[in-house]
Formats: structure tokens, sequence, C-alpha cells
């Protein structure tokens, strides 16, 4: 069944059953991640490419494409893929404009176990759900899993001859801890593209080493930090001091407040927004 889905003033189509169809309602009526379309819509250019990672059945990467010159759209998840691969042959308008990668950025080159659900893996979890990724539940034994292919950011680059990329956005389930730190400076020789980061929260004992480690990183790398909730340039190493509990999850702490921050995403740029 085909789909019509607006987006402020672009609009694309897609296939979807049932399941999918109220997911594309939620997107219709501005009910899902509206701050990431926003994001979009400042940072994309039609001079400019950009890598979606992430891209999952296709939200941003249909949007991007009709903003940005050339999108480039990496889901590892087979199921996934497949529905991505549907929904951009369903607008052949912008085929041209939308290269998709059944790969996964990974720290290293090379095979890759994907996990189905993967650090939030539950007995509903399943392969196209969104929550697949390279970080598996802790003790969930038995969680599905199949081996991809994995890319370092900066081979995918090479490797497909990306010079205009302008813009990079990362939604991993988990994979931003061992993608981010150490790595993201090696982008300075493709211009250091902004970035807009989906973090997930990892276990309480880890959040404090992998969180850091990660806002580190983008403040070495860029001059602004945004919170693409807000679009307000946000104190993360401030916020990250503020927290002395991890695991105080009462809705008014300071990690629940930063949580909130960080899953909306976080927008590192050397442009002002």
């Amino acid at each position: 069944m085909m789909q019509s889905v607006s987006i402020e003033d672009v609009s694309f189509r897609v296939r979807a059953d049932a399941d999918r169809g109220l997911f594309w309602d939620r997107v219709n009526r501005g009910h899902w991640e509206p701050h990431t379309f926003k994001v979009f819509r400042r940072f994309l250019d039609p001079g400019h490419s950009c890598v979606d990672i992430g891209a999952w059945i296709g939200p941003t990467a249909l949007y991007a494409a009709q903003r940005a010159g050339r999108v480039h759209a990496i889901e590892p998840d087979p199921v996934a893929h497949a529905q991505l691969e549907a929904n951009v042959a369903a607008n052949p308008d912008l085929g041209d404009r939308i290269q998709l990668h059944r790969q996964c950025i990974a720290p290293e080159s090379g095979p890759v176990d994907l996990y189905a659900g993967g650090m939030y893996h539950s007995d509903a979890s399943a392969f196209g759900d969104s929550m697949s990724g390279m970080v598996a539940a802790p003790e969930r034994p038995g969680q599905p899993s199949c081996q991809v292919e994995g890319v370092k950011l900066v081979d995918f680059l090479d490797q497909e001859n990306i010079t205009d990329c302008s813009f990079i956005k990362m939604d991993v389930e988990g994979g931003e801890y061992s993608l981010i730190p150490g790595h993201w400076r090696q982008l300075a020789r493709f211009g250091m593209p902004t970035t807009c980061v989906s973090f997930h929260a990892p276990a309480p004992a880890l959040r404090h080493e992998q969180i850091g480690s990660c806002i580190e990183e983008l403040s070495t790398c860029y001059r602004r930090l945004y919170a693409a909730s807000n679009r307000a340039i946000t104190d993360l190493a401030g916020r990250l001091a503020a927290v002395r509990d991890w695991s105080d999850e009462a809705p008014d702490s300071p990690w629940r407040a930063l949580e909130q921050l960080l899953g909306d995403g976080i927008v590192a740029s050397n442009k002002a927004w």
C-alpha cells in the first residue's frame, strides 16, 4: 500500500503495511523527531552531499534527498534495508539522489555482528524495528544476530569517493561510543562535516566514561555543540560534571536531564545555527 508523507514543504511516498502506516502517520502529524528535520533544514544544502548512518526505513534519507545534492543512506539491518530500498524505489524522481549502502559503519573494517534489538533487546525485538545495533543487550543469551559488512567511516568516504560531504547524521543504538572517540578527528581531511548524533544510554557504570569520551572528541573537533531540540549552544562538559549519580532515574535528576538532551541529539558544527 502506498502512503504519502509530508514534512513541512517536503513530500514523498512510501510503501506501508498496517504497522508502518502508523509510524508514517506520526511523521505526517509532526510527532516523530521534528527537531531532526529542523537540523536538516538548517545544515543541508543542494551543493553538498550528506551521509545518513542508520537510515532505517528512510524518513531522514527521503527528506534529505530534497535538500542535499546527494544522500548516502547506510542501513545494515537486512529487514530495514529492504524496506528502505522499496521506499526509495517508490520515489523515482529522488532515486538518482539517494545511494543505498547495506553496510555497518564500524570502528574497523571487516565482518560485524548486528544484534536484533541491540542494547535494548526484549522478547518483542526483531530485525527491522529500528533498534538493531552492534552492541548486544547485557544478559540476554540467544539474542538474534546476523553478520554484516563493517567499514570505517573514513574508509567508506574514501571508497565511495565522497569529497563533498558537509553533513553526517548518526543514530546507531549505542554504536556511537565506539565510533566517535579517537575516530571522529580523522574527518578533518574531509572538511569536518557538521554532525548530528543521537546518543543512547549505556549501563550506569559505563555512562560517565563513554559519554565523556564522545563529548571530549566532539569538543576537540568542533567549535560549537548545539542541542538539536532547541538550537541552544550547550555546555555538555558542565552538564556532565553536574551528574553525581549516574543511576539516578528520578525524572528531575541531572542524569535524566542530560539523557533527554543527548537522546534528542547533539549537533556538532563549525557553522553557526
